[in-house]
């Protein structure tokens, strides 16, 4: 299985690399929350991959990695749950329920201060710990799934069972690492995420149908204006 950092790039097998890479992109990243002592933190590589720093005085308590992406979905009313995590649904241009998420969210810290109810658009990323091309898709592909396996587990987790259809592909590099990732659009039932693998685990092209177990990562740019 593919770590969520392998998925985009930055793969680290020492503690003290690990420490080296988050102490660089602390220095790199923008500031998007600060209450007190704690901050939140976001560094984009020029690739796309994106760590989440969650900060405490000079201490880095948390780092989540995700990646840069376009919205392909509309989220309704997000809830933060114990660990850090939020649940919200994601409708229909008819405000109808497609399916209820777990997931991490970038923009977590500023949640709280934003005039509800929260709707709009949100980029789902998801970091395909395991992935696999199950077949082809050459015409409309009926039963694509999304299920939201961490969101009805007794200990809740931004993670995801899904199949979907490959729509686009980009094959990225971090220049501090030299390691390449695969980031595809898929459309998954009734909206779009981006998946994000290690470059050639698996191969992809478009118009795979593949199926995903992944950690779920979204964010919500509206809540920075």
């Amino acid at each position: 299985m593919a770590s969520n950092l392998a998925c985009i790039g930055l793969d680290v097998w020492r503690r003290s690399d690990f420490r080296d890479m988050v102490a660089a992109a602390r220095s790199e990243a923008e500031t998007i929350a600060k209450d007190g002592e704690v901050g939140v933190h976001i560094w984009t590589d020029v690739s796309g991959a994106r760590l989440i720093l969650t900060t405490e005085g000079d201490l880095v308590r948390v780092v989540t990695p995700t990646f840069y992406a376009a919205p392909g979905a509309v989220i309704s009313e997000p809830q933060a749950v114990d660990g850090g995590l939020v649940l919200a649904e994601l409708v229909n241009d008819e405000d109808e329920v497609i399916t209820e998420i777990a997931c991490q969210l970038e923009e977590l810290a500023l949640l709280g201060s934003a005039a509800p109810p929260v709707e709009g658009p949100v980029s789902i990323v998801v970091l395909g710990n395991s992935t696999e091309v199950i077949g082809r898709a050459d015409a409309a592909v009926p039963g694509l799934v999304f299920e939201p396996t961490g969101a009805y587990a007794l200990s809740t987790d931004a993670v995801a069972h899904l199949t979907g259809v490959v729509l686009a592909i980009e094959e990225r590099a971090v220049g501090r690492t030299g390691q390449a990732f695969t980031a595809a659009r898929l459309q998954t039932d009734g909206f779009q995420v981006t998946l994000c693998v290690p470059a050639g685990k698996p191969v992809l092209a478009t118009g795979d149908v593949v199926e995903v177990d992944g950690y779920v990562v979204a964010s919500i740019p509206a809540l920075r204006n």
